[in-house]
């Protein structure tokens, strides 16, 4: 009976044990996030005559700040299933990087605004203070053109991707954590278009249109959180 019972208290301080680590990777959190991103796009321009079609490189590097809220789950032994959003207030330009490319009145620039994925985060732990993982995310952004001189005709849609992350969870505290992670999106195309005049010699300054075209921007991240659990 002794055996038995000194059995089934050692078992019980175990699953105990593994409870209190367990939890440190369940539950609400909130989290405040600062990365270094670079935006990157392949960028063209068409015109309605023909005569003039430029092919660009387009790209920006910028510091991102965004605000994380999530909550987690248990789904098995030292692993959890997390669901949450970030929200990034902070805005980005993407303009042309060509030297051959037609400056003033024949650029145009994407301003990109209001960036918020939505995912879902398996989480592996290590120790009881450490753990692992990955992240698939939806991610939406306001999208704005400023092309120059010219009448806009079309704005570009809302810019919409999928991308994924992984990276390091690591408690601080029972509470208190920091995550780092590295994280990559890819984007649909976007495009605009202006009426304006041709400024080629013999058109008597016929109205053309221009159509500028993002090509699957890419976004790609290094990003770090602090975070707090309930």
């Amino acid at each position: 009976m002794k055996k038995i019972l000194s059995t089934t208290a050692i078992a019980g301080s175990l699953c105990l044990l593994g409870t209190v680590a367990f939890a440190q990777f369940s539950g609400p959190y909130v989290g405040v996030s600062g990365s270094m991103a670079g935006l990157a796009t392949d960028g063209k321009k068409v015109s309605s005559d023909g005569r003039n079609t430029v092919d660009a490189k387009a790209g920006v590097i910028t510091p991102l700040a965004a605000l994380d809220l999530g909550y987690s789950i248990a789904a098995g032994k030292g692993t959890t299933v997390g669901v949450g959003a970030t929200y990034n207030p902070m805005k980005a330009e993407l303009k042309a990087n060509n030297s051959t490319a037609p400056a003033g009145s024949n650029t145009a620039t994407f301003s990109v605004k209001d960036h918020y994925t939505i995912y879902i985060q398996p989480t592996f732990e290590i120790t009881k203070d450490a753990a692992f993982f990955v992240k698939g995310f939806y991610s939406k952004a306001d999208i704005s053109t400023s092309a120059g001189t010219g009448t806009l005709l079309s704005r570009p849609n809302d810019l919409e991707g999928f991308g994924a992350s992984a990276g390091l969870r690591v408690m601080l505290t029972k509470d208190a954590f920091v995550q780092v992670e590295a994280a990559y999106t890819q984007f649909d195309t976007v495009s605009a278009s202006k009426a304006e005049a041709s400024s080629t010699a013999g058109t008597g300054g016929a109205t053309i249109t221009r159509t500028y075209t993002a090509q699957d921007p890419e976004l790609v991240e290094g990003r770090i959180t602090l975070g707090f659990k309930f």
